[in-house]
């Protein structure tokens, strides 16, 4: 079983853009990841480990990241922001062997690592297993007991303002929702898409097959996520074949794809 399990929570994917362009607003989000020792406690806590890889502007094709696939978004440091994504949970094709991700939306928040909305899609001991998992300020809350299933329609919400935090899985098919009210923070930048899932502080998961997973109504602020001129990331693994790949958006901006390439 994958056990004290925890997303690289959303920024991770982001880590490879901390060397944006000095006309972005705010620094690239950095690696989140869970310190030693904290994985049997729950809402362990964070701590920041910076991806070495760096661009010196916004590329015209993805970035490789070790962890994530996606996009990200700068936005202006302590400014209100409110990221929204929806999904359609996909069917894993599943083997003996234990693979996962997170399929999120979150919002890095300074040296509170992140907040973030999150689904856990993984393989586990043969099986396909989901379940809603939430982020304030590097506190992490997994759902285990609210079990999703293939097929189910989900909204992220995460909104971050220096007065409150709001982080909130909404599984439109059945209705249920997660969510977690915190303390505010000052944002610093945006990222939706596939996140790694580490089982300790140095073991990553490789990716589950999910086919393809598609981002609908990705909005930052209320506007198309294109609009912001979010920077594409794909999964890499330590040769550089592609694990996860990211498509462009779709006609209106606020529409990508995510596509398993390679475990």
């Amino acid at each position: 079983m994958l056990t004290r399990t925890r997303t690289i929570l959303t920024c991770t994917a982001a880590a490879a853009a901390v060397g944006l362009a000095a006309g972005l607003a705010a620094p690239a989000l950095a690696a989140a990841r869970l310190a030693p020792g904290t994985a049997a406690r729950s809402g362990g806590a964070l701590r920041l480990t910076h991806n070495d890889h760096a661009i010196g502007r916004i590329a015209a094709r993805p970035v490789n990241t070790r962890t994530s696939a996606g996009y990200f978004a700068a936005v202006r440091t302590g400014s209100a922001t409110v990221l929204t994504a929806s999904f359609t949970v996909p069917a894993l094709s599943c083997t003996t062997a234990d693979r996962a991700i997170a399929a999120d939306a979150g919002i890095g928040v300074g040296s509170k690592g992140a907040s973030v909305s999150f689904v856990f899609t993984g393989c586990v001991s043969g099986s396909a297993v989901y379940f809603p998992g939430l982020v304030v300020n590097g506190k992490e809350t997994n759902f285990r007991e609210s079990p999703l299933a293939a097929g189910d329609v989900i909204d992220l919400t995460t909104k971050v303002s220096v007065n409150r935090t709001r982080v909130q899985v909404t599984d439109v098919t059945t209705g249920v929702t997660q969510k977690i009210i915190g303390a505010g923070a000052r944002a610093r930048g945006t990222f939706i898409g596939d996140d790694g899932w580490f089982t300790s502080p140095t073991t990553l998961q490789h990716v589950p097959d999910f086919g393809k997973l598609t981002f609908k109504n990705c909005l930052l602020n209320g506007k198309a996520l294109a609009s912001s001129h979010p920077q594409a990331l794909q999964r890499v693994n330590s040769r550089g074949t592609v694990q996860i790949s990211t498509g462009g958006f779709w006609p209106g901006g606020n529409t990508f794809t995510t596509r398993f390439e390679h475990s």
